[in-house]
């Protein structure tokens, strides 16, 4: 009897701890845009803040970074605007290289965006900063990581509208 209950408790744990599958993963193979969808109810993104320097408005985190862009105006995708960059405090120095990286809320894709603005110094009330072209191929929610030399500076977050 011993033996017979030690093999059914085994038989148990052993059914108990074999793979199984489920119908809540996503495959990958099915559509991509449907995984980018997921990933993007889970990571929920919002538009950074809006604010002002010296009569510039800016979106970005106060008083570390932001780019030049009005809450009442739209950035449109495919359409190239240009943006400046700004910069506070000592973490960027002039004459730096800014490179911006870009990724969409759904595809979760990291893109180079700008590659080579060099940092030209104190504007609108900022100790640095930068001129820029930049153009998203989609609407939807982007994030901007901006870098200069290779160190994350911080992100911006942006409606693009289509």
């Amino acid at each position: 009897m011993k033996k017979f209950l030690g093999f059914i408790i085994c038989g148990l744990l052993l059914v108990g701890c074999s793979p199984k599958e489920s119908n809540d993963i996503i495959q990958q193979d099915k559509s991509s845009k449907l995984v980018g969808e997921a990933l993007a109810k889970e990571i929920e993104w919002k538009e950074s803040e809006y604010f002002t320097s010296k009569n510039l408005s800016m979106i970005g985190e106060p008083q570390l970074l932001g780019f030049s862009h009005s809450k009442d105006e739209k950035i449109f995708a495919r359409k190239t605007g240009k943006y400046g960059w700004h910069f506070w405090g000592n973490r960027v120095k002039t004459g730096e290289i800014l490179s911006i990286k870009r990724t969409h809320q759904l595809t979760n894709k990291e893109i180079e965006l700008v590659t080579d603005a060099k940092l030209l110094g104190p504007n609108s009330g900022a100790d640095n900063h930068a001129p820029t072209n930049m153009t998203f191929p989609e609407g939807g929610m982007w994030k901007l990581d901006a870098y200069t030399d290779g160190r994350l500076i911080g992100s911006v977050y942006v409606k693009v509208e289509n």
